[in-house]
């Protein structure tokens, strides 16, 4: 008798951070702000820059600025999220 097994694993690329910040969230640091519609880098619930990544940047993980990639067409540092950089640890939460 034969047993079958299949394993779905779910895998990203360990990617080179060279900084890390906290995503804005306006709403919830309105102080900081000048206004409701001043955007900041990165915000929280924006896209991973990974484009295979179905992640959003959370409020208060840490998400990284990575070698691997440039600057948006805005002339923004791209963020990724912790799953591309620390994926065995998880995120740093503040």
């Amino acid at each position: 008798m034969a047993v079958l097994t299949r394993t779905y694993t779910k895998t990203y690329a360990l990617m080179d951070a060279w900084a890390s910040t906290l995503p804005w969230d306006c709403l919830i640091r309105e102080t900081t702000c000048v206004s409701a519609t001043h955007k900041h880098s990165p915000m929280v619930d924006q896209p991973c820059a990974v484009e295979s990544c179905r992640e959003p940047l959370k409020d208060r993980e840490q998400c990284y600025y990575v070698t691997q990639l440039g600057r948006d067409a805005d002339g923004n540092e791209q963020a990724v999220c912790w799953r591309h950089v620390r994926p065995d640890d998880g995120p740093i939460t503040v």
